[in-house]
């Protein structure tokens, strides 16, 4: 019995840690602050100052 716990406390501690992950991308994606690495329409993200810097 106290295997299953241990498998399902492991599960559930995966599965939390994936969904705050994917939430967290989802409202940055809502937002409008990723990067789509299309440095020509960015111009706020730090790699895209990087490649301008070089070009």
């Amino acid at each position: 019995m106290s295997v299953i716990f241990g498998n399902l406390t492991v599960f559930f501690a995966l599965a939390a840690m994936v969904s705050f992950a994917v939430r967290s991308l989802w409202k940055e994606h809502r937002q409008g602050s990723h990067c789509g690495g299309d440095c020509t329409s960015c111009g706020g993200c730090h790699s895209c100052q990087d490649v301008r810097k070089l070009s």
